[in-house]
């Protein structure tokens, strides 16, 4: 059976049959209602056009725009995890450390707190069965809206909970810019209503009527399993809310179970070493069994993103993994390092990567070493990381990123024109989403994690989970214990560490400690890799580094002394611009958060 991703070609559909005035997304009164909607093409034209709102991938051009609030690059894909304590950035986050101010100084409309794409969704959805086109072709593209709305509405509960749910376009003297948000529960019941319906209009991949390179069936499932398992964990953990999420949980197990019986699987070749990395080094998804939605780049348009060159042949971002991250990963017994009796200790990184979870050396460079084949990684940075100390873009903790490096100086060298392609959404999630929603439901039976944990860690050769026989983790459970006042039952624990393993730095973690309500994971202390001297002879201690007592490094020591906090009384939540709040004074600031 075919497997498809999405190729975003924009240019070449728009200039197949748009006018000038199609491009002008706003003021919508420019489009002609006389000429426009009655074709088939016209639907299409302008699905294209919000295509790229959401597919982003690695973003467009030098990929550089900041994603506000959240204050990371446009790959977000990869960069996500900035934020979080999977990984340290040079300059610190503003938002980990609970200094995000941007609110306070953002015009309207900014700090994610924006629905002009809404309006453009909506704008479809009220004239899309205008013309004389057949009822399930109007569909087809209508349940692509629904898709995007669903989407983004999701995106705005995550930063700020209660929303305004607009059904319809608004003009500048619509009462509703001037209304109270809607309560969560009523969005998030609006937005299942909104998949649910693009689920039942959008064709299956495997229908005669799919257009290869758009939104399908099965996107929509996982879009919806997403939305239905963050939410209803959420609701479960945040008990201040008092909302049940069991409706969500029962919703994400369905949706999970089609899209196991839909066809895909993981991605091997039979390389336990290598295939989880090659997975992320690729131009294309065509064929790729795991893949259910990527963003492609096109070399004949010129339609291309400068990922590959920033992230692999110079680290422009600069960040480093964190050891938390590090730490994480099971030994080569499947035993944490804890209690593992192969475990060779944290004297340098090359002894502690041995015996250990063959997807740590595939998603953490051993001083610059990521290809098994030539042992380069990256012009700039071979054959040891740019620690501070040493010339070049800085990897601030000295464990650099190897997941997403495409080893092909070829592709580096096309700058802004680079072709490495973008999974977005993989297979690899439902496995991971049906073991977690399972345990919630209480239906996590040995059966369960044979289908889904086990098959992840057998693709890399990882001894089986077997619920009769979990093995202890008194540190990691003191963390859960310290840092969110629970611990989760042994079995919960694991299918949350094969999580944040085989998900690391595809930027959904973020979102796991907002939802289990673990935010304050950000404040274990930012720590390196231990520091050997005598493999960084010109590096010197207290003036290039400072090293905690254990000899680890400390990337903000000078910067952030006292480490990161998470105020847990509103970080869950991001704040509401000042000026959207004196524009609408129905609005009311989110808890902990300054109005002014």
């Amino acid at each position: 059976m075919k497997r498809y991703s999405i190729t975003i070609l924009l240019a070449l559909l728009v200039l197949a049959g748009c006018n000038n005035n199609f491009l002008e997304k706003y003021p919508l009164d420019k489009l002609s209602d006389e000429t426009f909607w009655t074709t088939q093409q016209d639907l299409q034209l302008y699905c294209n056009d919000i295509y790229s709102d959401y597919i982003v991938g690695f973003g467009y051009g030098f990929g550089d725009a900041t994603i506000n609030p959240y204050g990371y690059t446009q790959a977000a894909i990869v960069y996500g995890d900035v934020i979080t304590d999977n990984a340290a950035p040079n300059s610190y986050s503003k938002v980990a450390a609970d200094e995000y101010i941007g609110y306070l100084t953002g015009s309207s409309g900014s700090g994610g707190w924006n629905f002009d794409n809404i309006r453009t969704l909506n704008y479809f959805l009220e004239n899309f069965r205008r013309g004389n086109v057949p009822t399930e072709t109007q569909n087809m593209y209508g349940g692509e809206i629904l898709f995007f709305k669903a989407w983004d509405y999701f995106k705005k509960v995550k930063l700020f909970g209660d929303v305004p749910w607009l059904s319809k376009t608004l003009n500048v003297d619509s009462p509703e810019l001037f209304g109270p948000r809607t309560p969560r529960k009523e969005v998030m019941d609006s937005v299942m209503a909104c998949i649910d319906t693009a689920i039942n209009w959008l064709p299956s991949r495997a229908d005669a009527k799919y257009q290869t390179d758009r939104i399908s069936k099965e996107m929509a499932l996982f879009l919806k399993m997403r939305i239905a398992l963050y939410e209803g964990t959420f609701r479960k953990y945040h008990k201040e809310l008092n909302l049940d999420g069991t409706t969500f949980l029962n919703a994400c197990k369905d949706a999970c179970e089609k899209l196991m019986a839909a066809g895909y699987s993981l991605y091997s070749t039979g390389k336990p070493d290598q295939d989880y990395h090659n997975l992320f080094s690729q131009y294309t998804y065509k064929g790729n069994p795991e893949v259910i939605l990527a963003k492609e780049y096109s070399a004949d348009l010129e339609l291309g993103v400068a990922f590959s060159r920033y992230f692999a042949q110079n680290l422009r971002h600069q960040f480093g993994v964190t050891r938390n991250l590090m730490d994480a990963y099971l030994c080569s017994d499947g035993k944490p390092i804890s209690t593992s009796s192969v475990f060779l200790g944290r004297d340098s990184i090359q002894r502690e990567m041995q015996f250990r979870d063959p997807r740590l050396s595939q998603t953490v460079a051993n001083f610059g070493t990521y290809d098994l084949a030539t042992g380069v990684m990256g012009a700039d940075n071979a054959p040891k990381p740019n620690i501070p100390g040493l010339s070049g873009n800085k990897c601030p903790t000295g464990y650099r990123l190897a997941k997403w490096f495409l080893n092909d100086p070829e592709d580096w060298n096309r700058v802004t024109n680079g072709m490495q392609a973008a999974p977005i959404f993989r297979y690899a999630e439902v496995l991971l989403d049906y073991a977690e929603v399972s345990f919630e439901l209480g239906q996590a039976s040995q059966s369960v994690i044979d289908a889904t944990i086990n098959k992840l860690r057998d693709r890399v050769g990882m001894p089986h989970l077997e619920i009769a026989d979990i093995p202890k983790d008194p540190t990691l459970d003191g963390n859960y214990s310290k840092y969110c006042g629970y611990t989760p039952a042994p079995l919960l624990r694991e299918i949350r560490r094969e999580r944040r393993v085989e998900m690391a730095f595809e930027n959904t973690r973020w979102d796991d400690l907002m939802r289990w309500k673990a935010g304050r994971f950000l404040e274990i202390p930012v720590e390196g890799m231990k520091f050997v001297q005598n493999q960084f002879p010109g590096v010197k201690i207290n003036s290039d580094i400072y090293l905690s007592s254990d000899g680890f490094i400390l990337p903000y020591y000078k910067t952030l002394p006292n480490g990161r906090t998470f105020d847990e009384t509103k970080q869950y939540l991001f704040p509401i611009p000042v000026e959207d709040l004196i524009l609408n004074k129905a609005l009311v600031q989110n808890p902990g958060w300054k109005s002014n």
